[in-house]
């Protein structure tokens, strides 16, 4: 899959080149095994952690980190974003800049590498979208869209989906800039991914909806509707490896397993905890995921009230 079968015939040259910049770690691998000893692992009431087990601390970011990716395949190079409006891309191993990418207007709350680790995309809260070239450094693609919620790069092409306030997802070539559109109806989107075949999208919306997309014609294949599998915004989704089985989380406390091929829901799944009318209970499903080894039919499920479930999704149990 590249882009050519999403867009045109045009076929985009990518830089190999790699560049260093200035030094921004911390080591922290001075402490003994006498030190280690005595922090422990517990925690004293009230009070932060003392323990950290990393190699490196980055400590350039001046806020909090929203968001942070490492470059595919090789895990050679970080990108990180913060609420100071900047990002930044850093070698792993030194912790040397490679990119300081300082043309936001707000919080930097999107960014990730392409598939190939060419090009890096990182989005602002004000909706200021830009798309570096690694190896030199330089903007190739830069536009804005308005609030957006998420980005996230094709797996094996220079294209970008980019989810919006709105409800719009914008679907970009990069570092061309030809675009197609997949309306949303005014629907807020909170997620999005694109499938293991490479054509198709599914998108996640603040009413609970979900819809899964023709990326090529951006014609709707199947739209699941507020309330048939979530009445809550949905707030995570993973596709399982043999492109057939969707799974979703949602802040209704429930996740849903669904056929990507027919928009059927296999299951709902109840994530909250053992004590859900808890008056601090916060069920709302943040992550899911499914087992990469096919030998394993298992998903797993985590939310705010920091319940983790691992279902065999072979018979829609918790297996342990």
């Amino acid at each position: 899959m590249d882009s050519d079968e999403l867009f045109d015939d045009e076929v985009d040259e990518v830089a190999d080149e790699e560049s260093a910049g200035e030094n921004n770690f911390v080591d922290t691998d001075d402490t003994s095994d006498e030190d280690m000893d005595m922090k422990g692992d517990e925690y004293s009431e009230g009070s932060q952690p003392i323990r950290d087990d990393s190699a490196y601390v980055f400590s350039l970011h001046k806020g909090s980190v929203f968001c942070c990716h490492l470059q595919p395949m090789t895990g050679k190079l970080a990108v990180t974003g913060a609420q100071d409006d900047v990002a930044y891309v850093w070698e792993t191993h030194s912790g040397e800049v490679i990119l300081h990418c300082k043309d936001h207007k707000d919080s930097v709350i999107c960014a990730e590498f392409s598939h190939d680790g060419s090009y890096v995309a990182t989005g602002d809260m004000s909706g200021v979208l830009i798309v570096w070239r690694v190896a030199t450094k330089c903007p190739v693609f830069q536009t804005h869209v308005g609030d957006l919620t998420w980005l996230r790069w094709h797996h094996g092409a220079n294209v970008l989906l980019v989810g919006t306030v709105l409800g719009d997802v914008y679907m970009w070539r990069i570092p061309g800039g030809d675009y197609k559109l997949l309306a949303g109806n005014w629907k807020k989107t909170e997620c999005g991914l694109i499938l293991p075949d490479g054509k198709r999208a599914a998108i996640g919306y603040g009413d609970g909806s979900i819809k899964i997309y023709d990326m090529k014609t951006t014609s709707r294949l199947h739209d699941i509707r507020q309330g048939q599998a979530h009445t809550g915004t949905i707030s995570a989704m993973e596709c399982h490896p043999d492109n057939n089985l969707l799974i979703t989380g949602s802040v209704d406390g429930h996740a849903v397993l669904l056929k990507t091929q027919t928009g059927k829901i296999v299951s709902v799944l109840d994530c909250k905890g053992p004590n859900p009318e808890a008056e601090s209970s916060n069920a709302s499903v943040e992550a899911v995921g499914f087992c990469q080894d096919s030998s394993f039919s298992l998903a797993a499920t985590g939310n705010l009230d920091g319940v983790l479930c691992i279902w065999d999704i072979s018979r829609v149990v918790r297996p342990f």
